[in-house]
């Protein structure tokens, strides 16, 4: 009877497991890039609403014109930031364009 119900349990456990990495692996799928987004997030914050420092600036509120135009200048040499400029630098057009689109569009109610 022990062991049925160590079976049992480490079976809960493997499908909570699971559950949990799906859950995971969708929310990186609905964010561009999935890691570049996270990378974007270390120091503008989630959603890009919370800077960590307030030099910083919120990347949610803003057009996705503004900023796609801003990561492309970072991204080639005409605004310089060390930071940025090494952030940028081997993100395609597209992908630029996807990663503007997503912080335009961030939730910004409660930030």
């Amino acid at each position: 009877m022990q062991k049925r119900n160590i079976t049992v349990l480490a079976t809960g456990l493997s499908a909570l497991f699971l559950v949990g990495v799906s859950t995971v692996h969708a929310e990186k799928l609905t964010r561009p890039g999935g890691d570049k987004t996270a990378h974007c997030e270390h120091c503008h914050g989630p959603y890009g609403c919370r800077p960590v420092q307030g030099l910083i600036p919120k990347l949610c509120g803003q057009t996705a014109e503004y900023l796609e135009m801003t990561l492309i200048q970072f991204r080639d040499g005409r605004r310089v930031s060390p930071i940025m400029s090494q952030t940028t630098k081997f993100l395609s057009d597209d992908m630029i364009r996807q990663l503007a689109v997503y912080f335009a569009n961030a939730p910004t109610a409660g930030k």
